[in-house]
């Protein structure tokens, strides 16, 4: 796994705790900030496995907003159809914090090899976690 945060980003990305339950604060800035961050995390997480982009199966990216999955699409040279799990959430589901994911996962549970899932959190942070098959 590894996780990077961008505090120079902190006010991005914010839950607070009301009296009306969590109330959740989004910057439009996001995508941009995941978009100097995405390469090099990705980068980090395969190299130490000795995989590449080309060798992932599967993509379960946090489906943020279809900005953010354009960001990691372009960012990581992806075919759209890697994303199609995440859009299809996207599209059904709607944004549901970072726990969506899930949901991705479950889309690609037949998928055969490495998959990469992703997710963003408060900081800004980004998540990425190499899923291997048994």
């Amino acid at each position: 796994m590894v996780a990077r945060t961008d505090p120079s980003t902190a006010d991005h990305m914010t839950w607070d705790v009301t009296d009306l339950g969590f109330r959740m604060g989004l910057s439009p800035r996001v995508p941009d900030v995941l978009s100097r961050h995405v390469g090099s995390v990705v980068d980090e997480l395969l190299t130490g496995a000795g995989l590449r982009v080309e060798d992932v199966a599967g993509w379960a990216v946090h489906p943020g907003g279809p900005r953010i999955l354009d960001v990691v699409r372009d960012h990581l040279g992806l075919a759209e159809e890697q994303l199609a799990a995440s859009r299809h959430v996207l599209a059904e589901h709607g944004n549901c914090s970072s726990a969506t994911v899930l949901l991705v996962l479950e889309e690609l549970a037949d998928v055969d090899g490495p998959v990469v899932a992703m997710a963003f959190g408060p900081g800004l942070t980004l998540y990425a976690a190499l899923l291997l098959p048994s």
